[in-house]
């Protein structure tokens, strides 16, 4: 499951305040109340750090075809593998990340590099796409097509604009 992180979101670095010195006089101001500290601030990861999501490929159209698509978003980029099984012919299969949801359909957002399909049924493919190339707040999918522009699997990119 993508986690928005899902493709586009930024990690913002925390603003720090620095203390107030006091200045002036001999004399040591009174002590404060004490008060309980504010409770603490759950940092983002590093900027370096990769997220990982994994989200399902369902067959749809009766394909035969099912898979998974890994994604893994760093400050700058989104990488995206699709690794499909039960594919029928050898070739490249379209990939694309589209706007809406598995159900409802929607128009292409970005196309992902084609799913080479193996004689053995299997088949990857690889994109690189930098981190803002998907709209932040949208929900987004991810679908496979077959011959004809027949869509063979897709899958919904959970918690992205949804």
């Amino acid at each position: 499951m993508l986690k928005r992180c899902p493709a586009g979101r930024r990690l913002w670095a925390l603003a720090l305040l620095a203390p107030l010195a006091a200045c002036g006089g001999d004399e040591l101001p009174a002590p404060a109340a004490e008060t309980a500290p504010p409770p603490a601030a759950e940092a983002p990861p590093p900027p370096t750090e990769m997220m990982h999501a994994t989200i399902v490929l369902d067959e749809v159209n009766s394909s035969g075809v099912s898979g998974e698509a890994m994604a893994m978003h760093s400050d700058d980029a989104v990488v995206v593998i699709l690794d499909l099984d039960g594919l029928t012919d050898e070739g490249e299969y379209a990939a694309h990340i589209h706007i809406g949801s598995c159900a409802e359909g929607g128009p292409v957002a970005v196309s992902l590099n084609p799913v080479l399909g193996l004689a053995d049924g299997t088949g990857t493919s690889t994109t690189t796409l930098e981190a803002d190339e998907l709209t932040e707040g949208d929900p987004h999918f991810i679908m496979v097509h077959g011959e004809g522009g027949t869509p063979i699997v897709c899958g919904d990119l959970e918690g992205h604009g949804r």
